[in-house]
């Protein structure tokens, strides 16, 4: 963000924090050392001020050196990953494989955007979440051909539809952690091999539902609270 010293705060777009002007401008001018919050400045103007996403990044992988877990440098660094794709998309740029820019998309939120969710404060995690879930719907190249869907396959059953809110929380916290992790790709490899079958013979019976629609509505509930959103959803994979 530019820096307006004609006011005493201003809010950073990359958290949502609130930033003194006058401590912001004296840390940037201390003896011209480039401590972690000047390189942060000069990342954010070269990114909002001067459209300088290759300066911009440069600048937040320097800050990153400096606080390899900082989520404002982490999630700065996402976005000038996430503005050279779209460049490279509209300008029929380096990415021309089918599919390379959705995987391109997939790669900038695992190193960065994702890191960026877990180490950030909850009243920024929302933003975070839904900025991502947005710049893969729209980054996607339409021509490309969808991927299969991984269907939830006791939730679809449970709630009547793969498209509705319970199971869209339930789809976004298996991309965006499940699929994160060893452990929780081996669940999903697992949840996989076997629901199917578990559905097929039992997805009609009303116990079973039951059963499982109070521990589901738990689960999404929790989740919800944490920042997973119940709008429509794309899957990811």
């Amino acid at each position: 963000m530019i820096l307006d010293t004609s006011i005493e705060i201003a809010t950073c777009r990359y958290c949502g924090s609130e930033i003194p002007i006058p401590q912001a401008v004296q840390k940037c001018k201390i003896d011209g050392i480039a401590d972690f919050d000047a390189v942060m400045l000069s990342a954010q103007e070269a990114m909002d001020f001067e459209k300088d996403f290759d300066k911009a990044r440069e600048r937040f992988r320097k800050a990153l050196n400096l606080r390899p877990h900082d989520y404002r440098a982490l999630w700065g660094t996402y976005l000038c990953e996430i503005e050279a794709i779209k460049w490279a998309k509209n300008y029929h740029g380096f990415v021309q494989v089918p599919g390379d820019i959705s995987q391109k998309v997939r790669e900038a939120a695992e190193k960065y955007g994702e890191r960026a969710l877990g180490y950030a404060p909850e009243n920024v995690k929302r933003y975070y979440f839904e900025t991502m879930s947005e710049n893969s719907a729209i980054i996607t190249d339409p021509t490309e051909k969808p991927a299969k869907k991984k269907g939830c396959y006791v939730a679809t059953a449970v709630y009547g539809s793969y498209d509705c809110p319970e199971v869209w929380v339930l789809r976004r916290y298996r991309d965006f952690r499940l699929e994160k992790s060893i452990g929780g790709r081996l669940f999903i490899k697992v949840y996989y091999a076997v629901s199917p079958t578990i559905v097929r013979l039992f997805g009609n019976n009303r116990l079973f539902n039951k059963f499982w629609r109070k521990r589901l509505d738990k689960k999404v509930e929790k989740l919800k609270t944490k920042g997973y959103d119940d709008t429509p959803y794309e899957d990811l994979m």
